[in-house]
């Protein structure tokens, strides 16, 4: 198998880091919050709240990768510079490691494929894949961060990993709707549908590898995917 090849890691100045907020953000020592593009680790816990999974062991990674550059980072910035709230959005380099790659082969995130940010899409789904097979953390033999689309959290913000069959699919010209274990909502835009070699409508009665983050669409919950790193059929 000929696995993908990442861009080589960016020249650019380094950065100090002021706090580690968890496995994909960051506090710089200028003042900036940084959201890694890529990849999403798994949630703190707030308040009353646990932690989820694999999401403490993602954020001490990231801290003991820091440290072998001496508190140093070096970013590649992206098509859009923030996020929606106001974090700069970027890869993170420690010397030549891709902080994102690394926590993506240790399955400690998750892939995410977002446009315009997927110029690293191709290997870091190849990492994630060889991570899968390996059932390395999050894909480890209970999966307890996966959970079938009937109890998928679809509140606006969340982030489901699920494994679920495909119940409904509905081509239209603007793109096709889906459904998964009949309840989680799936949108795939007709302009992300170039990145598929098959269509996702063949993928009917299928049993999928989903995730992304839900939003709200007139009133109703959905899922957006946008490459098949998104949307992966299962043996």
């Amino acid at each position: 198998m000929v696995f993908a090849v990442c861009p080589p890691p960016p020249a650019t100045p380094e950065i100090g880091v002021r706090r580690i907020v968890d496995g994909d953000t960051l506090a710089l020592a200028d003042g900036r919050h940084l959201r890694f593009i890529g990849i999403n680790a798994m949630e703190l816990g707030h308040g009353k709240s646990p932690d989820q999974p694999y999401a403490a062991a993602a954020r001490a990674r990231v801290r003991q990768l820091i440290a072998t550059g001496h508190g140093k980072l070096r970013l590649e910035s992206a098509p859009e510079a923030y996020d929606e709230y106001g974090r700069t959005l970027a890869y993170v380099f420690v010397g030549d490691e891709d902080l994102g790659l690394e926590l993506i082969k240790e399955g400690l995130a998750v892939v995410v494929a977002v446009p315009p940010h997927m110029g690293r899409l191709g290997c870091y789904a190849d990492a994630e894949a060889r991570a899968r097979g390996e059932k390395l953390n999050i894909w480890s033999k209970d999966l307890p961060s996966v959970s079938g689309g009937a109890d998928a959290d679809l509140r606006p913000g969340a982030f489901p990993l699920v494994e679920g069959r495909v119940t409904a699919v509905t081509p239209s010209r603007a793109g096709i709707h889906m459904t998964v274990d009949g309840r989680l909502p799936l949108w795939i835009p007709a302009a992300d549908l170039s990145r598929f070699d098959v269509s996702p409508a063949t993928l009917m009665g299928r049993q999928v590898l989903v995730r992304g983050w839900v939003r709200l669409y007139r009133g109703q919950p959905e899922l957006d995917v946008h490459a098949p790193a998104a949307l992966i059929p299962l043996p």
